[in-house]
């Protein structure tokens, strides 16, 4: 069995090693997507066994994401199981990168949605999975009503 499995990596080692640049990169894209994978199925469990508390108070929240889902949140509201920040902070908001890294999230984000959590509504708070260590982070159990999205704020992409 030991044998076997050496052997495997050095076959994987000399695909790479041997293969042109262009592959090269999708050898790199599809090792960092079964990374994500692994971060993903981390979050998810972790979220599965966190118990939901209803919020004692409204908590004004952001959701980083594209453009698009944005303005479909906006319209139709935020599906359950989606994660948000655990809270807001004055400010300007932070570059795609920043917000990419301290909230691991697996692309540059394009818009941050800030919503308005109700009194009572179920949530689970966690750490973020991937990103800057001790960084909260919220998931609702329930959909979020689009009355409660409140701003839809683009971020910087001028960034290289």
């Amino acid at each position: 069995m030991r044998r076997r499995t050496f052997f495997a990596g050095l076959a994987a080692i000399i695909v790479v090693a041997v293969t042109p640049s262009a592959h090269a990169g999708n050898a790199k894209r599809a090792l960092a997507r079964r990374a994500w994978q692994r971060i993903f199925a981390r979050d998810a469990a972790r979220d599965a066994a966190t118990p939901a508390k209803p919020l004692k108070r409204s908590r004004r929240v952001w959701r980083y994401t594209t453009k698009r889902d944005a303005e479909n949140t906006k319209r139709h509201g935020l599906p359950k199981g989606r994660h948000m920040t655990s809270g807001t902070s004055p400010g300007r908001p932070p570059s795609p990168s920043t917000a990419r890294d301290k909230y691991g999230l697996p692309r540059k984000p394009e818009a941050r949605i800030t919503i308005e959590l109700p009194k009572g509504h179920p949530v689970r708070h966690n750490k973020v999975v991937g990103g800057k260590p001790g960084v909260g982070e919220i998931t609702s159990v329930r959909r979020v009503p689009n009355h409660a999205i409140k701003k839809i704020t683009p971020l910087n992409a001028l960034e290289p």
